[in-house]
């Protein structure tokens, strides 16, 4: 008995392992800015999708505190607002976790299609919390492309994710079997 519950609770901390060592790859994609003409530094939201692709796939690998904490480490590494990336992550991510039932049954077209809103939500959050901070209006160029953007590179960041959610699906054989 002993060591079948040792067996899943490592299962358990090497899916969770996994699942932290993929957000920490896109955690470090979100530090280093794209420099485009005429817009300066544009950030796409590698962060946003990781959350949202977790809150579909594995709500429970990706609670919303670690997604605060997440967010609260964005905002320092990048010296924006304090609580403004995770404000803007923990509603996108109770927002995808709404839509999560009806998100499971769609085609790849329709979760991209919910990525994409989410992401020009999130960019309008991040343009209003930017001009509520700074007391004026900002240009929306720059969170407008960061919004494309990243849902023009969410299906490229899905097929990593994709490969992962499946290695942790797959369970090793029990040694009873």
């Amino acid at each position: 008995m002993t060591s079948v519950w040792n067996e899943s609770l490592l299962g358990a901390i090497g899916r969770w392992g996994l699942m932290l060592l993929a957000v920490f790859v896109l955690f470090i994609l979100s530090a280093f800015p794209f420099e485009i003409a005429y817009l300066g530094e544009v950030r796409p939201f590698f962060m946003l999708m990781a959350v949202y692709y977790w809150t579909i796939m594995r709500p429970s690998l990706l609670p919303p505190l670690a997604t605060f904490i997440i967010g609260i480490i964005l905002d320092l590494l990048f010296n924006w607002p304090l609580g403004m990336n995770a404000i803007v992550l923990v509603m996108a991510q109770a927002l995808t976790l709404r839509q999560r039932k009806f998100l499971l049954s769609q085609l790849f077209l329709v979760i991209w299609a919910g990525f994409a809103f989410i992401a020009l939500g999130a960019g309008a959050a991040q343009w209003a919390l930017f001009s509520l901070f700074n007391l004026t209006l900002i240009s929306v160029k720059p969170m407008l492309v960061s919004s494309v953007l990243s849902a023009l590179l969410f299906p490229l960041m899905v097929l990593p994710l994709a490969m992962l959610h499946k290695a942790l699906a797959a369970r090793p054989p029990s040694a009873s079997s």
